[in-house]
């Protein structure tokens, strides 16, 4: 793989501590990516499935993600998730992030209407990039079609990486499916390959890929 990827390793995703009153709890949050680091863990997805994202508002993980970097946490070893089905919320946590100086962003396709053609995804995505219009900005996709049904293709892949070289640069790999990481692997050599899953991080190494969340 290339030397440039920013995230390899064991990334972990991040569980989203929550009150009695429904609130997200931010400093218990900070607290619990100190000791996932202290684990062992080279760096961290915040707000992605395991951290319930979508049953948060954009305004709750914008402030989660402060309180994370506000107490310390360097922002380079966490690649939040800032997809959302609306275009305006996924510009505005990505740009967010970026501006706090996040290593990259996860982002998810526009889920909740199905069968979405691949010219509309990469609309939404192209979208998403122009908008934030930060040379800094990383993107990882999120493919994870066992939650969204909504997959990222091969196809619509290759047309991003070709649209925006510097910055779609990984995906993360949640189809469970190991024949699709394979033919990812293959197809994009240097390309941030993550496996969705540590049953495949082995293998992915292996192929060519960086890590596994």
């Amino acid at each position: 793989p290339m030397t440039t990827q920013a995230f390899t390793g064991v990334m972990s995703p991040v569980l989203t501590p929550f009150d009695n009153d429904l609130k997200p709890n931010g400093r218990k949050l900070a607290a619990f990516c100190k000791h996932l680091l202290a684990e062992g863990c080279t760096s961290l997805s915040p707000f992605g499935t395991n951290s319930e994202a979508n049953s948060m508002s954009v305004e709750e993980r914008i402030d989660l993600l402060d309180q994370i970097i506000d107490s310390g946490i360097d922002p380079k070893k966490l690649m939040p998730g800032t997809g959302s089905c609306a275009l305006s919320d996924a510009v505005r946590a990505s740009k967010h992030a970026t501006q706090r100086g996040c290593g990259g962003v996860m982002v998810l396709p526009p889920f909740y209407y199905k069968n979405m053609s691949d010219d509309g995804l990469y609309r939404f995505f192209a979208e998403t990039i122009q908008r934030v219009g930060d040379a800094k900005m990383k993107i990882y996709l999120y493919h994870i079609p066992p939650q969204t049904v909504q997959g990222i293709s091969l196809d619509l892949i290759e047309r991003l990486i070709k649209a925006y070289p510097t910055t779609v640069v990984g995906i993360k790999d949640s189809s469970g499916d190991w024949k699709n990481t394979e033919a990812m692997l293959k197809r994009f050599p240097g390309f941030g390959i993550f496996a969705g899953s540590e049953d495949f991080l082995l293998a992915n190494m292996r192929g060519g890929g960086v890590g596994c969340i």
